[in-house]
């Protein structure tokens, strides 16, 4: 008998399937994936998704942020998050403003990211002013920064009611954490925003990425495909490092075998957010902050393979 997760990806999927084009389905699967923790029916999730996508089309151009490839994505994140297209074009816009105002720079995919997870995190517009002091506390020197991450991640701090001393004190926990565990170190820099979200016990993270780094060993590729940086943001998620890895290793299988088939890192994000749901998310601070940071995490992915988006699609 298939997991509940499995069950209920696969309902989502056939809808977002019929409701859109061919074209589509990478970021239908993604979309459904961001459906996987609300208990909407899937039609009526479908049905607001487009509803959201629409709000933005019709604010934006498709020549501007965000790209018209990740629009259905965003629409199923503040869909299932029950915020509206309206008022992530009016966050966008709030956020330029105070851009201005402090002379600061310019914001990743003109803010569309941080202000998707300020609303679906539950922040507002009052909290503009807090977002550029985090992000101003945490930026890292410009050779070395990863714009969207820090975007991000300060978006969600400062939603869920965090100062730049607790956002910096809680990336210090995360890089301490990730070296403890003994992660490569060339990926801690882009590791360490994922980890920081949840805020592991130094010691429950260590035991997750070691039984995670186990688990990946016994299938061929999966350690590529999923990637170092989602694996450590699986091993921050999940209170069961062993039985995350069970479960990643049933969710990559049951993608490897959808049709029309996935590939690449596209089936091994898919895979790692059907496994952190399989495994029940930890949510030490607000549910709502976990899930935005998780919906930034699809978007992000989405971002990276939507240029070879046809390559996702095969024939059936």
């Amino acid at each position: 008998m298939a997991h509940a997760a499995i069950e209920r990806f696969e309902a989502l999927q056939s809808a977002f399937f019929a409701a859109t084009k061919r074209s589509e389905r990478a970021q239908a699967r993604f979309a459904a994936m961001a459906g996987l923790s609300v208990e909407d029916d899937p039609e009526t999730l479908v049905r607001r998704t487009l509803r959201e996508r629409e709000a933005i089309n019709a604010a934006r151009s498709k020549m501007r942020a965000p790209s018209s490839s990740l629009r259905l994505v965003y629409g199923a994140a503040l869909a299932a998050a029950r915020r509206d297209g309206g008022g992530l074009v009016k966050l966008m816009e709030a956020l330029e403003t105070e851009r201005k105002r402090r002379g600061g720079r310019r914001l990743y995919a003109a803010g569309s990211r941080a202000a998707l997870v300020m609303l679906c995190a539950g922040g507002n517009f009052s909290q503009t002013g807090m977002y550029f002091d985090i992000l101003e506390a945490i930026a890292a020197p410009w050779w070395r920064r990863k714009a969207a991450d820090e975007e991000t991640f300060a978006a969600l701090m400062a939603a869920t009611g965090e100062t730049p001393e607790t956002a910096l004190e809680r990336l210090e926990r995360a890089d301490a954490a990730l070296n403890a565990a003994g992660a490569p170190k060339r990926i801690c820099n882009d590791a360490r925003f994922l980890v920081a979200v949840t805020d592991p016990q130094i010691d429950d993270f260590t035991s997750a990425w070691t039984a995670l780094n186990i688990a990946v060993q016994q299938r061929r590729g999966l350690r590529q495909r999923a990637g170092w940086t989602s694996l450590a943001m699986l091993a921050a998620q999940v209170e069961d490092g062993s039985d995350a890895g069970d479960a990643l290793l049933m969710a990559d299988e049951f993608i490897g075998n959808m049709r029309p088939r996935v590939h690449g890192m596209t089936r091994g994000r898919l895979a790692v957010r059907l496994a952190a749901t399989m495994t029940g998310l930890k949510t030490p601070g607000a549910a709502a902050a976990d899930y935005a940071a998780i919906l930034a995490t699809q978007a992000a992915v989405i971002a990276a393979t939507s240029a070879s988006a046809a390559a996702v699609v095969a024939a059936t």
